[in-house]
């Protein structure tokens, strides 16, 4: 039989209890022998005070002198001490300490009161100058009251804090066991597919409230990466349906055709293979990239020199659609560690993308530059732009507004330019060119 409960939450709070009472009596015992080491030390103190005066007064006025002395002090009003003073046949003398005649040095001695009969007194034998033993015991029930009354208490505290342990353990309990039975259940909620499910956090931002915070970011992450994997499937059989269709289409034509016709044939299902091969590489490319740790082959890149030899290999792809490629930002002095194919790869997605969906007769620039201290990467374009509410949507996967889905395409430029930047620790954005859309990487810092 299990001996706490299977709740972990009354398991803590009955455990905290425990070790409080534990922690109580521990410190109830060093109380106890502290005070009882005290008063014995102050009852030896007496003792020995009075031994040394009876000394004295033996050496001063001898035997008669020691036997007044105690007389005088056993008629006291306190009465504290007890004397004896033995022969050396062991005949007790002088004082009315019945007990027999003990060794020499300190003793635990048993004296016969007159009242109570039998009691253990505290006591210290010295030998005098004639052979005789002088006795000066202390009564030690007063310590052994002392004793008991701070047993009594300490036990009577114990049973308070047991008693207030059991009923703090059952709120404290009650009260872990709800909160996280709160999360429990919204993580509960979510698995069985109520994706809106999310925890309570409240004001006060304690450790529970934190939990709750990150269990909301986690379910917010999983439920984002539930409805992009639909968006996912959803769009790209939208976009292989039509180049997979054309592909067959072209190979049921093949079946039945001679020629040069079948010679156009064969280039154009070529292509529509090439086109569903790059969607898949795409794809790939950009798994690759948040799967993979990156930095360890990083290199000190000069990033003005990447975006010359970019602008200056594709000015004539411009020049052929009809656009103005410029160069602008800074000239030299912008540093950044970095992958260079992966960073070219990123710009180049998106010079092709201003140049698909820009007017002709518009300009297209490319720079790097500093902003704030940091390197910054981006290519401007002079088009229509996209809606800042469309700005975060077109980030994901196949992601294409209506606008774009007349021209070439798969959705995946903008997912693999983040891609690329992410992986650089980078950050990536569109802003609003006014007119046009800039879309910018920013290191986090200038390389040295």
């Amino acid at each position: 039989m299990k001996l706490l409960p299977r709740s972990a939450a009354y398991r803590i709070a009955i455990l905290s209890a425990l070790a409080f009472s534990l922690a109580t009596i521990l410190v109830g015992t060093a109380v106890y022998y502290m005070v009882h080491t005290a008063f014995e030390r102050q009852l030896d103190m007496s003792i020995e005070q009075a031994s040394t005066a009876l000394h004295a007064e033996f050496h001063d006025d001898g035997p008669a002198g020691l036997v007044e002395a105690i007389a005088v002090r056993e008629k006291s009003a306190t009465k504290t001490l007890g004397f004896a003073v033995f022969a050396p046949d062991g005949r007790r003398i002088a004082g009315r300490l019945d007990t027999p005649m003990p060794p020499l040095g300190w003793h635990r001695v048993v004296f016969r009161d007159p009242v109570e009969g039998p009691d253990p007194a505290r006591a210290f034998i010295a030998e005098m100058d004639d052979g005789t033993r002088l006795v000066v015991a202390a009564d030690l029930e007063p310590v052994e009251r002392i004793d008991e009354t701070i047993l009594t208490a300490f036990a009577l505290g114990l049973l308070g804090v047991l008693a207030i342990g059991a009923l703090l353990a059952v709120i404290l309990g009650g009260y872990l066991k709800r909160r996280l039975d709160r999360i429990a259940s919204v993580s509960q909620g979510f698995a069985v597919g109520n994706l809106s499910q999310r925890a309570s956090v409240g004001e006060h931002g304690d450790e529970f409230d934190q939990l709750a915070a990150a269990i909301n970011g986690m379910l917010e992450r999983i439920e984002a990466l539930l409805r992009n994997l639909q968006q996912v499937t959803s769009d790209l059989a939208h976009d292989m349906r039509t180049p997979l269709s054309h592909l067959r289409r072209d190979l049921e034509y093949l079946q039945d055709t001679d020629g040069p016709e079948r010679d156009e044939r064969i280039e154009a299902a070529i292509e529509k293979s090439d086109e569903i091969l790059n969607l898949f590489a795409a794809m790939l490319r950009i798994s690759e990239l948040e799967q993979a740790d990156l930095k360890r082959h990083f290199q000190i890149l000069d990033l003005t020199r990447l975006v010359a030899e970019l602008e200056e290999a594709h000015l004539p792809l411009a020049e052929d659609s009809g656009h103005i490629l410029r160069l602008t930002g800074l000239r030299s002095g912008v540093l950044a560690e970095g992958d260079r194919e992966l960073l070219a790869q990123a710009l180049i997605n998106l010079l092709q993308n201003a140049l698909r969906h820009t007017p002709s007769d518009t300009a297209i620039e490319i720079g790097a530059d500093i902003e704030d201290g940091k390197p910054v990467l981006f290519v401007r374009d002079h088009g229509p732009g996209i809606d800042e509410t469309d700005r975060k949507r077109v980030l994901e996967r196949f992601v294409r507004l209506e606008s774009a889905r007349s021209t070439p395409g798969n959705g995946l430029g903008l997912s693999l330019a983040q891609a690329i930047a992410e992986a650089h620790g980078a950050r990536f954005e569109l802003r609003d060119a006014r007119p046009g859309l800039k879309a910018v990487l920013v290191f986090e810092r200038q390389a040295a």
